[in-house]
C-alpha cells in the first residue's frame, strides 16, 4: 500500500503548524518540502524533523511548470517504492497550490493514495490582520491570474503571490483598467509571523513602490462604496431600472420600440470612429452595451433568455470559429483562408452544406434591415466566392460607364420603372467598385456627404460676405459659388 501525504505549514508563524501535521512530519516516513524558503523552518531545524526540499528544482527549471511538473515525477517515483511519504507546503494544501493539484492528478492515475491534511491558509490569517468577516463578501485570485479572472468592485478582493515589486508593477496596471489609480488598497506582508507582520495602507499606483515586499505578499483591496460597479453592477442597475419603483419609461419599453435606439447608438460608434475621438468612442461603446443589456433584461422578464446566456452564446461561438486558436493550435491560416474557414464553420451550425443552401440563399438571409449599400457590398462578397468578380477595380469602373449610358437611354426614353432599374444598376456596379478599393460604400458616402455640407457651409458664408442668400443666386452663379468654395 502506497500513501502520500499532503499537508501544510500554515502561512509563516510555528504556532499554526496542526499537531495532525506536526506529528505525520515526526514520523518514520520520509518527508519533502517543495520549499525551505519559509518563515517555519527554524522551528522544523530545532525539532530536528529530517526533510528534503525541492529548491533546488527552481534554479534547474526555466519555468514554474517545469518545476511543478518535475516535483511530482519525484514524488510519484519515490511514493511507489516507498509505503508512505509526506509533501509539505506552505500554507493550506489546497490553497494556491499547484503542485498539490498536479499531484492529485498523477496519484489518481498511477492508483496511489493520498490523503489532505488541511492548514492554516494565508487567508485566515490576512483576514485576521484586517479585521474582515469573509461572508461580507471575499473573492480570492492570483496574481498570476488578474487578467483571466479580474476582481469585482462590488466586493473585498484578496490577491496572493504579489511575491516581489516587478509582479506588483504588472499587478498595478491591470487593476488600474478596473480601479481609481488613488484607491487605497493594503499591502499584507509576512501577515501572521508575530514582530514581521506589516500592514501597508497605499494608494493603488504607488503598489510597486513599496521596498518591503517579498514571497510573503498579498494584496486586499476594499470593496467600492459606490453602488452598480463594473459590468454586473451595470446589470443590476438595468433591473432596478425594470423593476418595482424604477422608471416607467424603462418598464415600458420593447424590443421593438428600441429598435431605433440601437441603431443610433451605433451609428454614434461609427461616427466617434471615423473622428478619432476616443474619449467619446468610449462613452458611445457604453451607450450599445447598455442597449444590449436592456433587451436581455426584456427577454429575460419574458422568460426568452437573459444576458449570461447571451455572453455564454457568442463565448461558445468564437470559441467554434476560431479552432486555430482554441483547438487546432497546429494550424497556420492567412486572413482570407480564416474568413472561408468561418463561413464553413457559420453553415456547419446552422446544418447547412454546400447541396442544401446556395449562394443566392445565403444572400436572401442577409438581414434587410441593413443599410442598401451595406447589403449590396456583402451580396458581392458572396458571389466572389466562387469567382464571379472583377479581377481589379478599373474593370469594373468601366461597368460604371456602362450602367451610366443605360441609365441615359431610359431618361430618354421617359420610362420612370426602367429609370429605376437603371439607377439601381449604376448605384450597385458603384459598390462593386468601392468592394474592390477595400472600401466600405457605407463610409466613403458619408465622408462625401459631410464634405458636401462642409462646401455648402462655405457657399454660404461667401453669399453672406456679398450680403446675399444662396436662393437669390441663379444656378450659374450657384455653380460658381460652389467653385469658389471648393477653393477655400
Amino acid at each position: 500500500m502506497h500513501q502520500i501525504d499532503i499537508v501544510g505549514l500554515g502561512p509563516g508563524s510555528p504556532g499554526q503548524i496542526t499537531l495532525e501535521t506536526l506529528q505525520l512530519l515526526k514520523d518514520a516516513s520520509p518527508n519533502f518540502f517543495r520549499t525551505a524558503i519559509h518563515p517555519v523552518m527554524d522551528f522544523i531545524d530545532k525539532e530536528a524533523i529530517s526533510y528534503q526540499s525541492f529548491d533546488c528544482y527552481y534554479e534547474q527549471e526555466g519555468s514554474f511548470l517545469g518545476v511543478y511538473d518535475k516535483i511530482v515525477k519525484t514524488l510519484i517515483d519515490t511514493a511507489k517504492k516507498t509505503e508512505r511519504l509526506v509533501y509539505a507546503v506552505p500554507g493550506n494544501p489546497l490553497f494556491g497550490e499547484k503542485t498539490v493539484e498536479k499531484l492529485i492528478v498523477a496519484a489518481k492515475e498511477e492508483g496511489i493514495d493520498y490523503r489532505i491534511y488541511p492548514g492554516v491558509s494565508f487567508v485566515d490569517v490576512a483576514l485576521n490582520s484586517l479585521e474582515k468577516d469573509p461572508i461580507e463578501g471575499l473573492k480570492l485570485i492570483d496574481a498570476f491570474d488578474c487578467v483571466k479572472n479580474p476582481p469585482d468592485p462590488r466586493i473585498g478582493t484578496l490577491v496572493t503571490q504579489v511575491y516581489n515589486q516587478h509582479m506588483a508593477s504588472e499587478l498595478k496596471l491591470q487593476l488600474m483598467e478596473i480601479y481609481d489609480p488613488e484607491k487605497r488598497v493594503v499591502l499584507l506582508i509576512n501577515a501572521g509571523i508575530p514582530g514581521q507582520e506589516k500592514i501597508i495602507d497605499i494608494c493603488l499606483y504607488e503598489l510597486d513602490r513599496v521596498a518591503a515586499i517579498n514571497h510573503l505578499t498579498s494584496l486586499y483591496i476594499p470593496a467600492e462604496n459606490k453602488a452598480y460597479q463594473g459590468f454586473l453592477g451595470t446589470i443590476e442597475m438595468m433591473k432596478t431600472l425594470k423593476g418595482e419603483g424604477g422608471c416607467s419609461w424603462d418598464q415600458s419599453q420593447t424590443h421593438e420600440s428600441l429598435r431605433s435606439y440601437l441603431l443610433e447608438e451605433s451609428y454614434e460608434v461609427l461616427e466617434a470612429i471615423d473622428n478619432q475621438d476616443w474619449d467619446n468612442l468610449a462613452e458611445e461603446l457604453g451607450d450599445v452595451l447598455f442597449q444590449i443589456i436592456f433587451h436581455a433584461e426584456i427577454a429575460s422578464e419574458a422568460g426568452r433568455f437573459n444576458i449570461n446566456q447571451v455572453i455564454s452564446g457568442i463565448n461558445q461561438k468564437m470559441i467554434r470559429r476560431h479552432p486555430h486558436v482554441f483547438s487546432d493550435k497546429a494550424s497556420s491560416f492567412n486572413p482570407d483562408q480564416i474568413e472561408t474557414n468561418w463561413d464553413a464553420i457559420k453553415r456547419q451550425e446552422k446544418g447547412e452544406t454546400g447541396e442544401s443552401l446556395g449562394l443566392a440563399a445565403e444572400m436572401k438571409k442577409i438581414p434587410k434591415a441593413l443599410p442598401a449599400l451595406m447589403e449590396a457590398y456583402k451580396v458581392q462578397k458572396k458571389a466572389a466566392k466562387v469567382g464571379f468578380d472583377w479581377k481589379e477595380p478599373v474593370a469594373a469602373l468601366e461597368k460604371i460607364d456602362e450602367e451610366s449610358l443605360e441609365l441615359r437611354a431610359a431618361l430618354e426614353e421617359n420610362d420612370a420603372q426602367k429609370i429605376a432599374e437603371e439607377l439601381g444598376d449604376l448605384l450597385f456596379s458603384v459598390v462593386n467598385v468601392s468592394r474592390l478599393l477595400n472600401l466600405q460604400p457605407e463610409m466613403v458616402l458619408r465622408k462625401a456627404t459631410e464634405k458636401f455640407i462642409d462646401r455648402f457651409e462655405k457657399m454660404e458664408k461667401v453669399a453672406s460676405q456679398e450680403k446675399k442668400s444662396l436662393s437669390n443666386y441663379t444656378f450659374e452663379q450657384l455653380d460658381e459659388a460652389w467653385n469658389r468654395s471648393k477653393g477655400l
